[in-house]
């Protein structure tokens, strides 16, 4: 039987590692605009003609090469980022893999004008079929200048491939998008058709984001700090006026599609909005380079990162936190709005109830508990409503002991005020959400040592009066004890940390509150007055709607305090204990 297995002819391999690399005009352009960031290009000319199909051409003002680098650039597998093995897992540049101009070179007519510092006069260059077919000297500034001219004029059933104009603009747009947004130290200047569209000057990153999809105060910030991983970025706030939210990764500055991290971002939002395709994310990832493996993508378009389960679990955890403080629904959008109950019982009859709409049904109930004597009453039923430690010390033990050995507690939320669930069928609790938290964070601050604090990538900065400034310093101490790390500077204070349990949204509020009391310097009162206000302001209020596990874990918190039936100060309950028979019948 003759053989059948042969090697494939050398144009024929160059042709499909080029489609790896080059799939459409919009690839083109996202390696030509690395290269030019890699040459350190302070600013970034880009010319498109037929959406890319004709020409696309990009000039910069970097570093430029020199002729014989020129030469090499189009040789498949030359690269200046690589010099040995070891250097693959240290990556800190775009291109490095040396597959870029010499794939574009093949499937493409391309021209290379370049000059470096060191040389007199520049390179041009004209390439066909991967060869070089013209060489000339010319005068030009330091810089480079690459014209990609009739994308697969030679491959007609590649081109073929290509969509309409309009999509393909599209794909280009979007490539563009990525690459501002991760580098905006660069001016950028984009032409389509002689005509300029887009115009972007140096700024930063939530100016960047309003200038390119015109969000506004829909985004919050999220910081994530740890000694290898550094996370910052926005996310959105669920907004039921939109139809689909803008998603990005960035992992040292490149773009990626990472399934699993994306998946950890939109779960985050689970029990806030229905529909994940309105989430609007940025998040940039800045990770060692010997914890990144680019090498699993032709187009780097992919990558694979040593911890990115913590890093997912970090992201969703700040996500959770951001949404909480942030989220609150107007009962206004409730009817037509994309955003979903966030328990999974249906709507409480209870929850809806209205004493003028239904005063027929108030007054039937009324006569019937009157009337009737099948319903014990009230206080028989009602367990405690004036709950004593001494008096009800084994059922707090029973409650405790369930609390803590059961995997999960199923709670549900009426009036945005109660959490309830049951004990083993025999007893239904029901907290105060705002009390319960309260007293939470006070036994927090008083009883642990040492608190673990977030730091700020910047400082927060507030403005103070000269007697509040006053009162402030005279409990600096006791601040930086409880975890707020702040510094004085003319007449304002600026915060580089917080406790981990404060969200910094909420810390005018706090500060706001601590300084209505005038703290003299020495006084024994202040610890326990200042843990008061930092508890008050930084709870749950009422009004609040809550997903299920903030619910399950408040309830956890609470049930771990020294004391959880009143609360410290007013000495109001906190939670209520009710009969089975009570809610049966």
């Amino acid at each position: 039987m003759k053989d059948i297995i042969q090697f494939l002819p050398f144009n024929v391999i160059s042709q499909i590692a080029a489609g790896e690399v080059i799939q459409r005009p919009s690839s083109v352009l996202r390696e030509l605009i690395e290269n030019a960031i890699d040459a350190n290009a302070k600013i970034i000319d880009v010319f498109i003609k037929d959406s890319g199909k004709t020409l696309i051409q990009i000039v910069d003002n970097g570093d430029g090469m020199s002729k014989n680098d020129a030469k090499m650039s189009i040789q498949k597998y030359a690269t200046s980022k690589i010099k040995k093995e070891n250097d693959i897992f240290k990556i800190n540049t775009k291109g490095f893999r040396g597959e870029a101009l010499a794939s574009i070179a093949i499937i493409s007519q391309l021209e290379i004008q370049t000059k470096n510092n060191e040389d007199i006069v520049g390179t041009h260059l004209i390439v066909e079929d991967g060869k070089i077919k013209e060489e000339i000297s010319l005068n030009m500034l330091k810089g480079t200048r690459i014209s990609v001219k009739n994308i697969f004029y030679k491959f007609p059933a590649r081109r073929q491939f290509l969509k309409s104009s309009r999509i393909e603009f599209q794909h280009i747009v979007h490539e563009f998008y990525k690459i501002v947004i991760a580098h905006r130290n660069i001016l950028y200047r984009f032409y389509h058709n002689d005509k300029i569209l887009f115009y972007f000057q140096e700024t930063s990153l939530k100016e960047r984001i309003k200038e390119i999809f015109k969000k506004e105060n829909k985004l919050t910030p999220i910081i994530i700090n740890t000694n290898k991983i550094f996370v910052e970025g926005f996310v959105s706030v669920p907004n039921t006026s939109i139809k689909k939210g803008d998603q990005f990764i960035l992992v040292n500055n490149r773009c990626v599609t990472h399934l699993f991290l994306h998946k950890k971002i939109i779960h985050s939002y689970n029990g806030f909005v229905k529909d994940f395709k309105t989430i609007s994310y940025f998040i940039f990832i800045k990770i060692d380079s010997s914890l990144v493996n680019w090498n699993i993508h032709p187009t780097k378009k992919e990558v694979k990162l040593e911890k990115e389960d913590i890093i997912g679990y970090m992201i969703q955890k700040e996500i959770k936190k951001i949404l909480f403080y942030q989220y609150e629904v107007k009962n206004k959008e409730l009817k037509n709005s994309n955003i979903s109950f966030l328990s999974n019982s249906k709507k409480s009859f209870l929850n809806d109830f209205s004493l003028k709409k239904n005063i027929f049904l108030t007054k039937k109930l009324s006569n019937y508990i009157y009337n009737e004597k099948k319903i014990i009453q009230l206080k028989n039923s009602f367990l405690f409503n004036d709950f004593s430690l001494k008096k009800n010390i084994f059922l707090i033990k029973k409650l405790s002991n369930y609390i803590y050995n059961e995997k999960k507690i199923k709670t549900f939320q009426i009036h945005k005020k109660y959490i309830i669930f049951t004990l083993n069928n025999e007893y239904t609790i029901l907290v105060d959400q705002h009390r319960a938290h309260r007293n939470i964070l006070f036994e927090f601050f008083l009883r642990k040592k040492n608190l673990i604090s977030q730091q700020f990538f910047f400082p927060i900065k507030i403005k103070l009066m000269k007697k509040e400034l006053i009162s402030l310093k005279n409990i600096e101490n006791d601040l930086i004890y409880f975890g707020f790390h702040l510094y004085f500077c003319n007449e304002s204070v600026y915060l580089h940390s917080i406790p981990e349990n404060i969200h910094k949204n909420i810390l005018v509020k706090i500060f706001q509150n601590i300084l209505k009391y005038n703290f003299i310097k020495g006084e024994k009162n202040n610890k326990k007055i200042l843990i008061q206000s930092i508890s008050k302001s930084a709870s749950i209020k009422y009004g609040t709607e809550l997903y299920p596990d903030k619910m399950e874990c408040l309830i956890r918190d609470l049930f771990s305090c020294h004391n959880l039936n009143y609360t410290t100060f007013s000495k109001n309950p906190i939670f209520f204990v009710f009969k089975k028979i009570f809610l049966k019948k």
